[in-house]
């Protein structure tokens, strides 16, 4: 049995390369492998051609763990079994497991039989088969010319279900390597040029590790590891990286921020609503994106136009004549309302110049303002962010949460000293 302790990713569809879709599989997949201890070599985007697909194949290493995302599904255009058949030389033949599977599938559906269905119960021979439970294509493991290979289909959600079938199956075979040691912090409210300053002293005290940041959804991620499998991190590392990075940590792990507010949320038996303006829905998106919820999140108001902040929250019309939209005293305003309408213990209000245009002198585009209403009070924060849309919606959704985990934590202003941050 081949051990690989590498990686290839080959994402298949014309979808991929024409710009219709993003490849998310990649990225989940490659967070997956580094629990395994293996690292990802190459990552491989090819079109639903059998010679392209084959051409990817012949340029992985022997000893390689090789996974193949996409083409598996009914249609004349899905030609990665059988493109991988012809490579390995093992000839597609029905597999009886899956077949009837399928026909089980189809006759609860009452749907017939029929020759796209058929074609997902054939796997190159020798494979196994490991069930889809929220589709029909399975997923498809075995050994050939020297590597391991793993079949997944396209879909995220379907991959990402059958994603534990798979690492068990990695793991029966032992087919794991050892993983460096490191330390990972996920921050919000850094830029990156905040967070290299931040963590200067101890990437000087520390030249040996190998430092590395990286922008995503919520803010920024730092990790040190060390070089070789038979080094240990210095003692105490990470609380020593926790305390420079202050209360901007909201985990040592790859949880996201949301679920990181969600669990905290539940976990005090407490729920949230939330009042957007220029983010349009996309913090109550990121609280309703996990299972479980219902458990602490209420609803929301989409209020965009400045007459419906009054007639849905209660903003004083006053305070938007005076002050203006984006300001402290109607982000407070809308939280307040928010949290009067829905009856919930917290109530989160975004409101902003997203941009490219609509800013001022006074309110630059990035200006963006969020309010949290609790029994403990009503309190409002300023940030600058920077020109680009849907960064500065991201990072609103982000800043909000973030205000949201802290108060939920200490019950404290989370907005203090926020007014004139600039945060990219």
């Amino acid at each position: 049995m081949v051990t690989p302790r590498r990686a290839w990713l080959v994402a298949v569809g014309d979808e991929l390369l024409n710009g219709r879709t993003v490849d998310t599989n990649s990225g989940f997949m490659q967070r997956c492998l580094a629990d395994h201890g293996l690292h990802t070599d190459a990552v491989l985007v090819v079109p639903d051609r059998a010679e392209r697909i084959m051409s990817a194949l012949e340029g992985t290493p022997a000893g390689a763990l090789v996974i193949l995302t996409g083409g598996l599904g009914p249609t004349r255009d899905d030609l990665t079994a059988a493109t991988v058949a012809t490579w390995s030389d093992r000839p597609l033949t029905e597999n009886a497991i899956v077949a009837d599977h399928l026909r089980a599938l189809c006759e609860r559906n009452n749907f017939p039989y029929r020759e796209n269905m058929i074609k997902q119960g054939l796997l190159p021979n020798g494979f196994e088969a490991l069930i889809n439970p929220l589709g029909t294509a399975p997923a498809m493991v075995g050994e050939a010319h020297g590597r391991t290979l793993v079949l997944l289909p396209g879909v995220p959600q379907e991959m990402r279900a059958l994603w534990p079938q798979v690492s068990a199956w990695l793991s029966d075979r032992g087919l794991q390597g050892q993983r460096l040691p490191s330390v990972l912090m996920r921050t919000a409210r850094f830029s990156e040029p905040g967070l290299a300053k931040a963590t200067e002293s101890l990437r000087e005290n520390h030249p040996g590790l190998d430092w590395s940041w990286w922008l995503t959804r919520w803010g920024v991620d730092v990790q040190a590891s060390v070089a070789d499998t038979d080094a240990d991190l210095p003692e105490g590392l990470a609380d020593r990286l926790a305390a420079e990075l202050g209360d901007r940590v909201y985990a040592r792990d790859l949880r996201g921020l949301n679920e990181v507010v969600q669990a905290d949320l539940i976990a005090a038996d407490r729920t949230v609503a939330v009042a957007e303006s220029c983010t349009g829905g996309m913090l109550g998106a990121a609280l309703t994106e996990m299972p479980g919820s219902s458990a602490c999140f209420l609803g929301g108001a989409l209020t965009y136009a400045d007459d419906i902040k009054s007639v849905a929250l209660g903003v004083s019309p006053e305070t938007l004549s005076v002050h203006g939209a984006v300001s402290l005293e109607t982000a407070r305003e809308m939280a307040a309302g928010c949290r009067e309408r829905f009856g919930g213990d917290y109530a989160l209000s975004i409101t902003g110049v997203a941009g490219p245009d609509g800013g001022t002198v006074d309110k630059p585009v990035g200006t963006i303002c969020l309010g949290l209403a609790s029994a403990q009070g009503v309190y409002a924060g300023r940030y600058r962010l920077g020109p680009h849309r849907y960064r500065n919606r991201e990072l609103s959704v982000s800043f909000a949460l973030d205000a949201l985990r802290r108060h939920v934590a200490h019950g404290v202003d989370p907005f203090a000293g926020a007014e004139g941050e600039v945060r990219r």
